[in-house]
């Protein structure tokens, strides 16, 4: 392969290259874009480090621009840039705030090279199973990367490849990491222990069906396969055929830290609940979205009763399974167009066209919950909520699915079958 020119024209790149091509090249899913004009107006997409969810108008794009130019209206935000700190938002790896310098601002302009079609690409930066190997590698300097010509012609349409059937030894080798997680609690650091005491429903036994538990950090100079999933209670995200496609982690002193950062005037960036390896495509998956379960004959009652169930976290869908009840997570508190195509696709399959949303009591989950009805709705899905208005009163204030008890199940579960007759 030739040098790349020493100068790279990126005033004239910003020019040729769309918004839309951005997205493609780094493998994110754009929001639903409303245009106005010249004018792009869209729910901020962008990793800025604000951290709350923003209106579908918040943020503003000048298509027309040379540069561009955008700016967040969302309030507490109104940060802004051109298509070069755009593209440092939303490319993987450690950004720079929307201001690249150095090193990496020579791969924006080398990216935006590519988008253009004047260099060819020998690797993409939304590629899952490379960045899960460069992540879960414990070498002080990051290994150099294979040039695979197979990534030359990348896909339009976005998929996530199954660790198994990654080209990198290090991802593959990551497909059995679950048999180094500690299950015990009296093994586990006190916030490892912490948070799986409180949910008392996640024992050994379920763990270990939900190929879930805690990766301890190891020790200086011992095995650190998992990389920055370490210190975390980490899931996995199969595919429909049962196949580990990623890892993903939730950091068990997030509350406290949360608490710390908000006592502090929400200084820096808002703490990580859930980590997941840069260039993963969560939107297109679901969590529980394995048919070997959803086929289980268990489950035939319960999807018959009350449809296929809709929650936002893997702490929720594992609840549920333990009540005998189907549900799959968003692991968001929205869901995406082909996540609600996905749902569509099952309740259609296995639960008689019914799907019931039961998303967080929160402000945010009652967003995500109105938005999901109405995406579902126009599938010609039969879609219900799961929280019955009045079924149980001021004990459903600020609920989550993982903190139903058993007896709040009992009462829920008459109210859905009532409501489905």
């Amino acid at each position: 392969m030739a040098d790349s020119p020493r100068y790279i024209d990126v005033d004239r790149l910003m020019q040729e290259v769309s918004v839309e091509q951005v997205a493609a090249f780094y493998g994110i899913v754009l929001p639903e874009l409303q245009r106005r004009g010249d004018e792009i107006r869209a729910k901020c997409f962008l990793a800025c480090g604000f951290g709350e969810p923003t209106g579908n108008r918040a943020l503003a794009i000048n298509a027309a621009d040379p540069a561009k130019k955008w700016k967040c209206h969302q309030y507490g935000c109104g940060k802004g840039g051109n298509l070069v700190s755009l593209c440092d938002l939303i490319r993987p790896g450690e950004n720079a705030g929307g201001r690249p310098r150095g090193e990496r601002f020579k791969e924006i302009a080398r990216d935006l090279l590519a988008m253009a079609g004047r260099a060819p690409v020998l690797r993409s930066p939304a590629d899952a199973v490379q960045a899960l190997a460069h992540e879960a590698s414990a070498a002080p300097a990051a290994a150099k990367e294979p040039e695979r010509d197979a990534v030359a012609a990348r896909p339009e349409t976005l998929i996530n490849l199954p660790l198994a059937q990654s080209p990198i030894d290090k991802a593959r080798a990551l497909v059995t990491l679950d048999e180094k997680f500690v299950r015990d609690v009296a093994a586990m650091p006190p916030a490892g222990s912490r948070y799986v005491r409180s949910r008392p429903f996640l024992s050994s036994e379920v763990q270990t069906k939900w190929r879930m538990g805690y990766l301890p950090r190891g020790k200086a100079g011992s095995d650190q396969s998992g990389g920055t999933m370490r210190g975390r209670v980490v899931y996995p995200m199969l595919s429909e055929r049962g196949e580990v496609l990623t890892w993903f982690g939730r950091d068990p002193e997030f509350e406290e830290k949360y608490e710390a950062w908000v006592a502090a005037g929400k200084r820096d960036r808002e703490p990580e609940k859930f980590h997941f390896v840069k260039g993963f495509h969560r939107g297109l998956e679901l969590f529980g979205q394995h048919w070997s379960r959803l086929k289980e004959p268990a489950f035939r009652e319960s999807l018959q009763e009350f449809g296929l169930i809709v929650v936002e976290g893997p702490n929720d869908v594992i609840r549920l399974d333990t009540l005998g009840a189907p549900a799959v997570g968003l692991c968001s508190n929205t869901a995406t167009a082909e996540q609600v195509a996905k749902i569509a696709r099952f309740a259609k399959s296995v639960a008689g066209n019914r799907v019931t949303l039961m998303l967080d009591l929160d402000a945010a989950g009652e967003a995500g919950t109105q938005q999901a009805l109405f995406e579902l709705a126009k599938l010609d899905v039969n879609v219900r909520l799961g929280w019955p208005v009045g079924a149980m009163g001021e004990a459903l204030t600020a609920r989550q699915p993982e903190e139903i008890s058993d007896n709040e199940w009992t009462i829920l579960r008459r109210e859905l079958s009532c409501s489905a007759r």
